[in-house]
């Protein structure tokens, strides 16, 4: 059955084409750290989003006090810097000609700017591609919350670092994922790495293919030494996109690998062979 996910006001709400949102200065970072995040819920009061955020946010974020809010209370407090938020965006492509938006949830400090993306961003995390039915980040969501703060203090920690504007630079603990256990599902994998023989072809350490109910198995009990990975891509609803690929660990919620590439014939949706050898 197809489900639709409605977003906050696409006009207001949305980044521009390769637009890069501030990163906070030492100034944002006192203020972030002395805020309410107001986690921002979608305006549709069936919306399965609300509900998983919700138990989400409420299971583990402990940096700063937090309180859910509507569309209309974001509008009316985003140019607070006494406020930070949690809120979910929609982000397309100028070259991208499958027209489609990827949803993403950020950490943003509230500042008087005109547009959502000159807002200072502490996190960025793609959660869906649009125009797939059924999205596989629910049970992902604390990992992410528990990741973005554990993000949030090594900005604190190393203000000056530009390397921490990009998820990717956490692709240093990428070394570390051949002694854990790497849990994937068969919609996480391109074609050329698609069975356990051809994975190991690539990448000879421990990767087991299961099923969606394994992951949030291993989620919910934290596995030890275990790494799942999110991947947001198009899922055979289009040819071309965006496809993006993130490895988490199931007992630290910490980010060990980040990666993105357009999708082509020659390049699937999917986890690729070339990324099976970075990890190596």
């Amino acid at each position: 059955m197809k489900k639709t996910y409605l977003f906050l006001s696409i006009c207001l709400l949305s980044f521009s084409a390769y637009s890069q949102a501030p990163f906070p200065t030492e100034r944002n970072m006192e203020l972030f750290m002395q805020s309410k995040t107001l986690v921002v819920m979608e305006p549709t009061m069936f919306s399965d989003f609300n509900i998983y955020i919700k138990k989400a946010v409420e299971q583990t974020w402990k940096i700063t006090p937090f309180e859910f809010v509507d569309y209309k209370e974001f509008e009316e407090k985003r140019a607070d810097s006494t406020y930070s938020f949690l809120v979910l965006t929609q982000t397309s492509f100028e070259r991208d000609k499958s027209g489609v938006h990827y949803n993403f949830l950020n950490l943003l400090l509230g500042a008087d700017v005109r547009a959502i993306d000159a807002m200072p961003e502490f996190c960025s995390i793609p959660l869906s591609y649009s125009k797939v039915e059924e999205p596989r980040y629910p049970a992902k969501l604390g990992i992410m919350l528990t990741f973005m703060q554990a993000h949030v203090k090594r900005i604190s920690e190393n203000i000056e670092s530009t390397g921490l504007k990009k998820l990717s630079f956490y692709n240093k603990n990428a070394n570390q994922i051949k002694d854990k256990v790497l849990l994937v599902t068969s919609a996480d994998l391109a074609g050329e790495v698609n069975t356990p023989k051809k994975i190991k072809a690539t990448y000879p350490h421990d990767v087991r293919l299961v099923s969606e109910e394994e992951i949030v198995e291993a989620i919910e009990n934290k596995a030890p030494n275990t790494v799942i990975v999110h991947k947001v891509g198009p899922e055979n609803t289009n040819t071309t996109g965006w496809c993006y690929k993130a490895i988490f660990g199931t007992d630290d919620s910490e980010l060990y690998f980040f990666n993105n590439h357009a999708v082509s014939p020659k390049r699937p949706d999917g986890l690729l062979e070339k990324d099976f050898k970075r990890l190596r």
